[in-house]
């Protein structure tokens, strides 16, 4: 038994030796065979993609690490500053007290000082006058005892002066106690 065919118009169908293939499955199998590339084209291009994305991932994880290593040594070299910059705060309010107290002994020390250079502006002032003084009682002193020998000697003498040299020599202590009795009133 024998089968013939009936051709259809609607499918057309090519002969290849002994096989017969219509053109639509031809068609099928160029458009799935081009589907198929195009799917193994997108998923080689997928796979490129997430192995470089896990490329930076894992470089990105390296360069977080050392991130952190750089992290902790400044954190470490922050918190070492934070200690000093506080202790220096603590030594500046100190020295600030210690400066307050200076300041303070400063000035009573050059109230003192003042008040004693006027002090000792007195005392040499007075000291001046003492001298000034002395210097006068000196001479008073020196006077009325070259008067008092002379007195004496007068007293004594044999034969006995004359008036007017007796005069002139008692003028002459009179004029002693007169400077002494002067003197002796600016002692007051």
């Amino acid at each position: 038994m024998e089968t013939t065919r009936v051709e259809r118009p609607e499918q057309l169908a090519l002969e290849v030796g002994r096989w017969t293939v219509s053109v639509w499955t031809i068609a099928v199998t160029v458009v799935f065979i081009l589907v198929v590339g195009m799917l193994g084209n997108s998923v080689r291009k997928n796979n490129a993609r997430a192995d470089d994305w896990q490329r930076r991932a894992v470089a990105a994880e390296e360069i977080v690490g050392g991130l952190r290593v750089v992290l902790a040594d400044r954190s470490r070299a922050l918190n070492e500053r934070t200690r000093q910059a506080n202790e220096l705060v603590g030594t500046l309010a100190s020295s600030r007290g210690a400066l307050r107290e200076t300041k303070s002994s400063v000035g009573s020390l050059a109230r003192r000082q003042r008040q004693l250079a006027t002090d000792k502006a007195r005392v040499e002032a007075d000291l001046r006058k003492l001298r000034t003084q002395r210097t006068t009682l000196q001479s008073v002193a020196s006077a009325l005892s070259a008067c008092s020998q002379t007195l004496e000697s007068l007293a004594t003498a044999r034969p006995r002066p004359k008036p007017a040299t007796t005069k002139s020599i008692i003028a002459s202590c009179d004029r002693a106690q007169a400077r002494f009795a002067a003197a002796r009133g600016q002692l007051r």
